[in-house]
């Protein structure tokens, strides 16, 4: 295929985009249309056609885009780099499935099905007039062979390690997209805040906000004058100290003061310093209890955060108590859907937190 030939999924890209009117959802809203509609337009022309690297690339540009100003434009710098956000989450990522190494999982199936022989006419051809018996690990094609039959040939070199007497090296030794989606992502440490960010009780709007928390990247006062954008340094609410991620979330008078009054409606205290590591440690007797924990903790954080923006740019401050009346009003929500309520009702610390 040409890229010409792909026109039309661009096109199919950019309308459902412009169709979303997609400046009044969040981060979070955002992420899920580019994880279940936008990747999936793309998933389903590579099941049938090789998707040349230059459309591959726009595809991605728009999907970033999108992701980060809510628009197929370029209207400001991502927050971190497409390739991390393409990561497992447990890696430090969104899960974002990469449009390039997916094009290639996908290829992987033509050079599985040569190397297991399937019984297909296309195989049968294939092996009688490009391989001609030779061993397929070790063929190298002609230049005077097509196009597609060459990246068919590349896309089986980045593969060959996976192979093990022509048997794939994992899922008992059949291959799948899946596995070969994942055999291509580069091996990358797990974060320690994982399991209190992804946490399945935590509301996504919340989580995308402490992702980018966690990773040192929202837009604070410190960050915005190594752009050269910010010349004031200092904390907008307390003014006292420079504003960075450590001091506008646990350390600031007015941070504290809400995490004093989130100990005394949960009655657990926890540290703040070394909050992720001390999660992931955390034994608790009930599951139930440490799902909410998690939910309130980064629920908090993410409530800062949308305080200091509203004192930032309507210079008014929220009451300390204000956001944890609001925060508990999304998490008696959270906890009260059909999928939850029956674990909610085993435990009388969470029915009487949660009033249920």
């Amino acid at each position: 295929m040409a890229i010409g030939d792909c026109t039309r999924l661009v096109e199919k890209i950019i309308s459902r985009i412009r169709s979303w009117g997609a400046r009044s959802l969040s981060y979070a809203g955002r992420l899920i249309l580019v994880q279940s509609v936008l990747s999936q337009l793309h998933s389903y022309w590579t099941r049938i056609f090789i998707i040349p690297l230059t459309v591959i690339d726009r595809v991605e540009r728009i999907c970033r885009n999108y992701l980060w100003s809510g628009s197929d434009l370029y209207l400001r710098a991502p927050a971190v780099a497409w390739e991390k956000v393409c990561r497992e989450k447990k890696c430090g990522g969104l899960g974002v499935v990469s449009c390039r190494e997916w094009n290639i999982a996908m290829l992987g199936k033509y050079v599985w099905w040569i190397a297991a022989k399937a019984d297909h006419l296309w195989i049968r051809w294939v092996n009688h007039i490009y391989i001609k018996n030779q061993p397929w690990m070790d063929y190298k094609p002609t230049t005077t062979t097509s196009w597609t039959w060459r990246k068919i040939c590349h896309v089986k070199d980045q593969f060959k390690d996976g192979y093990v007497g022509g048997n794939w090296c994992r899922n008992q030794g059949r291959y799948t997209v899946a596995d070969g989606y994942s055999w291509l992502q580069p091996e990358a440490p797990k974060v320690t805040w994982y399991p209190l960010i992804w946490n399945a009780s935590v509301v996504p709007k919340h989580a995308y906000i402490g992702w980018l928390a966690m990773q040192g990247r929202l837009l604070t006062k410190d960050r915005l004058g190594s752009f050269g954008i910010q010349n004031d340094g200092q904390c907008e609410i307390c003014q006292a100290h420079l504003e960075n991620h450590t001091h506008m979330l646990y350390l600031c008078c007015y941070s504290q003061h809400c995490w004093s009054l989130l100990w005394e409606w949960l009655d657990y205290k926890f540290p703040l310093i070394g909050l992720c590591d001390w999660f992931r440690r955390w034994r608790c007797k009930t599951l139930i209890k440490k799902q909410i924990i998690a939910a309130a903790i980064v629920g908090l954080i993410y409530h800062i955060w949308f305080a200091r923006n509203i004192c930032r740019l309507e210079a008014r401050l929220q009451a300390p108590w204000a956001i944890l009346k609001q925060l508990k009003v999304e998490l008696q929500a959270r906890f009260q859907r059909p999928s939850k309520i029956e674990l909610v009702q085993k435990s009388v610390w969470a029915c009487q937190l949660l009033a249920v």
